[in-house]
């Protein structure tokens, strides 16, 4: 129903989006998930990258829609790992996340939001 809604089907590139970030993956719809709720994985990224010393990761890894910085989850103390608000947008004419590729040299030690077109 919101796959239906969204107008993607199985294979579709998405992108999630938070107020802290987004990342791409592909959809997998399946039965019996609240229509509210999207499953996003977690370890995306791309081993056939081999000019990239990360794979991509930032470009796909589900770390990237929270962050470390405050405001923390009151009832745990941390940074917000599960239940974040999010919005899923269709990424029309694309078999890879992103166009183009991030540069080999992306230090892939600051965590930073980056922006995407």
């Amino acid at each position: 129903e919101t796959a239906a809604d969204l107008g993607v089907v199985t294979g579709d590139w998405v992108s999630i989006e938070t107020k802290r970030g987004k990342c791409r993956q592909k959809v997998k719809i399946f039965e019996g998930i609240d229509p509210r709720v999207v499953h996003v994985q977690h370890g995306w990224w791309f081993p056939e990258e081999e000019d990239s010393p990360d794979h991509g990761i930032w470009r796909s890894n589900a770390n990237t829609l929270t962050s470390m910085d405050p405001p923390y989850c009151s009832a745990m103390g941390t940074y917000q790992l599960r239940a974040l608000l999010c919005k899923v947008v269709k990424v029309d004419g694309s078999e890879k996340p992103w166009q183009p590729t991030l540069p080999s040299r992306y230090n892939t030690n600051i965590a930073e939001i980056q922006e995407w077109s």
